[in-house]
C-alpha cells in the first residue's frame, strides 16, 4: 500500500491527468471528473482531441457539473452536415459549433494549473506538445481536428491535425513534467472504426518519435466494454451523454477505492 508522504517527511508526489482522444465519447471524461474533483487535484492536466478541451475546462476550474451540463447541452452536434469545402483544410463537415464550443472556451478560462495538448505534425509525421501559456483556441482546434472532417490550422507555417491521430491516451508526455503519479483516462482503449489501431501503429512505427511511458504509479480509468460504435463516437445524443456521465462516475469511483491508490 502506498505511503503517505506527509508521513514520511517527502515531498507530495506531482500528479498528472491525462485525458485520451474520443470525440463524442468525452462526455465519458466529464463523468470520471465529477467524481475526482475535490479528491484529486492535479499539477498537470493534458489532453489529446477532445481531452484537450475537457482538460482545458478541468485546468480552468470549471466546476464538474458546469462541464458535465455542457455534454448534456450539445444539440448541435445531434447530427453530421456535411458540405463541400472551399479548401480541403476547411473539412467536410460543417463544425461552426465546435468553432464556437473552442473559442468560448479558450476566451472564458486560462489554467489555474500546468496545461499542455497534443496535436499531430502531419510533416515531418510526429506528435508534438504545447503547453500553457502557448495554447490558442487554433491549438485547440488542431487537436481536434479529424482528419478530412473537422477544420485546421496552420500554425507557425507548419499543418497540424488530431492528437489522437497516433495514440489516444497521450501518456509519454506525462514523463515531460516529471509526474510521480498519473490518473489516465481513455475513452477508447479500442477504437470503433475498423483497422484504425492498425493504422495508429503503423504511424508510430514511421514517426522517430518516443512513446515510452511515465515510470511512476498510473491508475487508468476506462471502460469495460467499448462505449459504442462510430455513429455513437461522431454525432450526439443526450441520452448517449447520460449513461456515459454516469459510467465515468461509476468507474472513476472504484478505481480509486483501490488501496493502491492514495488521493
Amino acid at each position: 500500500m502506498e505511503t503517505h508522504p506527509q508521513a514520511t517527511g517527502e515531498a507530495k508526489p506531482r500528479t498528472a491527468l491525462v485525458l485520451s482522444a474520443g470525440a463524442m465519447f468525452g462526455a465519458y471524461q466529464a463523468g470520471v471528473w465529477q467524481a475526482l474533483e475535490g479528491r484529486v487535484q492535479p499539477d498537470v492536466v493534458v489532453g489529446a482531441s477532445v481531452g484537450s478541451l475537457n482538460g482545458w475546462a478541468i485546468a480552468g476550474g470549471m466546476p464538474a457539473a458546469m462541464l458535465a451540463e455542457r455534454w448534456l447541452s450539445l444539440e448541435a452536434a445531434g447530427r453530421i452536415r456535411f458540405r463541400w469545402p472551399r479548401r480541403l483544410l476547411d473539412g467536410w463537415v460543417e463544425a461552426g459549433y465546435l468553432q464556437l464550443w473552442i473559442q468560448e472556451l479558450h476566451s472564458r478560462l486560462q489554467p489555474q494549473c500546468e496545461f499542455a495538448l497534443v496535436m499531430t505534425r502531419v510533416w515531418p509525421l510526429r506528435p508534438e506538445l504545447v503547453k500553457a501559456p502557448e495554447v490558442t483556441w487554433q491549438h485547440l482546434a488542431d487537436s481536434c481536428a479529424m482528419p478530412f472532417l473537422f477544420p485546421h490550422y496552420r500554425l507557425q507555417g507548419a499543418l497540424y491535425t488530431d492528437g489522437g491521430l497516433m495514440q489516444a491516451l497521450p501518456l509519454w508526455a506525462a514523463r515531460q513534467f516529471e509526474c510521480q503519479r498519473v490518473i489516465a483516462v481513455n475513452v477508447l482503449p479500442t477504437f470503433p472504426l475498423p483497422g484504425r489501431q492498425l493504422a495508429s501503429s503503423v504511424m508510430r512505427g514511421l514517426s522517430r518519435h518516443s512513446f515510452e511511458e511515465p515510470n511512476g504509479h498510473v491508475l487508468r480509468i476506462q471502460p469495460l466494454h467499448p462505449l459504442g460504435g462510430v455513429s455513437d463516437f461522431m454525432v450526439w445524443s443526450r441520452h448517449r451523454a447520460q449513461r456515459w456521465l454516469q459510467q465515468g462516475r461509476d468507474d472513476a469511483e472504484r478505481a480509486i477505492a483501490s488501496p493502491f491508490w492514495c488521493v
